[in-house]
């Protein structure tokens, strides 16, 4: 019966992603900000730290599981954020582990009155390591499929190293963003075969919207709101889109997303990924959430869907000038009031 859902999920997958590696999908996108974009980087008035773990299909022992720490900072004299992050995805139980560590920068101007515009830009040392050294090939079995004792396979270990970068713009203004985001511009030969094999460009196009229909009062923290925002993903023949909303209402916060392409089909079988719940709370400069992820593709059932839990700590928030500079993708809550003297006539904020 294992050996049959195996065969399911496998054939499942290839009929998807056509056995393509893709990279890692975050249900709460914009709790790691600065993987879903570079633009991202130092969009707070001051420091952020984050953390990030994903078990994805949990009802299968030993599949993919993803751990994320970032650090950014908003230097408001030169209008730039710096940051860094470290990402490892580890698949089977420590088969192939991916894993990378990333310098990043943003810069901020004004458009026109209101309106901003941030690009950025991402450099990575990259790490691939696939170890094989407990694979049973056909080969090293007998005629009735039990291991050959003593049986070994050449190369037992695939590791590569490279340099990768990405690049990202965004606009967006005191109620909206949109921006894109191009990863993998650097092509590197990862290929474990004499084929050479690279990792497919990824190109990320997201945005959104929030209305706030109670302002929150300085210090008392009552503000209440909703957020319509989305997230496309394209990486040589897979494609996704996340949409969802967030409903706000301090401190508390939650989530509902769909992951999926109803109106599209590869080999007969409908992208229709999963629904996404999300809970969170604020507390003082800490955020933490949780997310699940209910499936509902052909592999429900099986899979267990995806755990997800993000923590935010934001510190050094009390900017000389205090400014408030932009948008709040996602539920984040706004603090508004007068700038103090910002030449961009703005309140304070936080964001995820």
């Amino acid at each position: 019966m294992r050996v049959l859902k195996y065969i399911l999920i496998c054939l499942a997958c290839i009929g998807v992603r056509d056995a393509f590696c893709q990279d890692v999908s975050f249900s709460q996108m914009y709790a790691n900000p600065m993987y879903l974009s570079p633009s991202f980087t130092g969009l707070t008035n001051g420091s952020r730290v984050s953390l990030a773990y994903r078990d994805q299909w949990p009802g299968i022992p030993n599949t993919y599981r993803t751990y994320a720490f970032a650090a950014d900072h908003f230097f408001e004299t030169q209008k730039s954020g710096v940051g860094i992050m470290a990402l490892r995805d580890d698949s089977g139980q420590g088969k192939l582990v991916r894993q990378n560590f990333s310098l990043l920068y943003a810069y901020e101007f004004e458009v026109f009155r209101g309106y901003y515009m941030r690009p950025g830009i991402q450099i990575k040392y990259s790490e691939q390591n696939l170890n094989l050294s407990s694979v049973i090939y056909p080969s090293n079995q007998d005629v009735f499929g039990f291991p050959i004792p003593d049986a070994t396979i050449s190369d037992p270990n695939e590791n590569y190293r490279f340099v990768d970068a990405a690049a990202s713009a965004m606009v967006y203004s005191d109620f909206f963003w949109f921006g894109t985001a191009v990863d993998h511009l650097i092509k590197s030969d990862i290929g474990v075969t004499d084929i050479e094999t690279s990792i497919p460009v990824k190109t990320t196009i997201y945005g959104g919207y929030k209305y706030t229909y109670k302002k929150g009062r300085k210090r008392k923290g009552s503000e209440q709101s909703i957020t319509l925002a989305f997230d496309y993903r394209l990486q040589q023949d897979f494609n996704q889109l996340d949409v969802g909303s967030y409903w706000f209402i301090n401190p508390m916060e939650i989530g509902i997303w769909y992951r999926g392409l109803p109106f599209a089909s590869e080999r007969g079988l409908k992208n229709n990924d999963g629904l996404i719940f999300i809970a969170g709370v604020n507390v003082g400069p800490v955020r933490f959430a949780y997310s699940y992820d209910l499936t509902i593709s052909e592999l429900a059932g099986l899979s267990n869907g995806a755990n997800e839990l993000t923590l935010i700590y934001r510190f050094n928030q009390n900017l000389r000038k205090k400014s408030y500079r932009g948008a709040m993708p996602c539920s984040s809550g706004n603090y508004s009031g007068s700038s103090g003297g910002s030449k961009y006539n703005r309140g304070r904020r936080k964001i995820f």
